[in-house]
């Protein structure tokens, strides 16, 4: 239920990101209603919620507290942001001052940005679950040289594609909050934008979980001599 409940936050955070291919009213339904999942999903990881005021704090943990927290920001950001502009689904409560302050148009494209990146390092941080899940479930016991090498050429293909991805959507100039009206992304039909969107995540989420790899080696070799003492 936890990994399903994963795979469709991200299929909506993909398909709330492709919102130029969407009716206005249902692109606003969309982020609002993504407010539910979030809510089990934080209610699923309640005992991490609980626990974070105890215990010690070493590096992997606060930079993974880091992410979570940047997370939660850009995503309710996004959500609030996106209610104040809304022309649809709440046009009559907001007021017209509000719904075309361009400010809060680049807060909102900048932030909706920044939730995509920070779901996608989150993901990236807890990507080993998701591997060993897999390979329990496909009964893999160990990974044999060609296999690695298999996956070094798919993780250079996944990094090389979410770089076009986020050049293609100028993904820098939407995140310093510039106003950008076309993009050489927007050339694609529904399916192609989507792919860009996802190419962008998974680029972000191989980052994390290449940077989770990397800092956890060097905490560990950190912590190898207190212990020999």
């Amino acid at each position: 239920m936890r990994y399903l409940l994963d795979v469709l936050l991200l299929l909506l955070l993909v398909f709330e990101m492709s919102f130029l291919y969407m009716p206005p009213f249902f692109h606003e339904l969309v982020g609002v209603a993504l407010l539910i999942p979030i809510f089990v999903h934080l209610f699923q990881n309640r005992f991490y919620l609980k626990a974070l005021m105890k215990g010690r704090w070493p590096l992997p943990r606060m930079l993974g507290a880091a992410v979570n927290l940047l997370l939660l920001m850009t995503c309710l950001t996004s959500i609030i942001s996106g209610c104040l502009i809304s022309n649809a689904l709440f046009a009559d409560v907001m007021p017209l001052s509000l719904r075309s302050n361009p400010v809060l148009f680049s807060l909102h494209s900048a932030s909706a940005r920044g939730f995509l990146v920070m779901a996608g390092l989150h993901f990236g941080l807890h990507a080993g679950n998701w591997w060993q899940r897999l390979q329990r479930a496909a009964s893999i016991t160990s990974r044999p040289f060609p296999a690695k090498v298999l996956m070094g050429i798919t993780a250079l293909l996944l990094g090389a594609g979410g770089i076009y991805a986020a050049m293609q959507d100028k993904l820098l100039q939407r995140l310093e909050g510039a106003h950008v009206f076309m993009t050489p992304a927007l050339q694609y039909d529904t399916a192609g934008y989507i792919l860009i969107q996802l190419g962008i995540f998974l680029l972000f989420a191989e980052a994390g979980w290449l940077f989770w790899r990397w800092q956890s080696g060097i905490w560990k070799r950190i912590r190898r001599p207190a212990k020999s003492c």
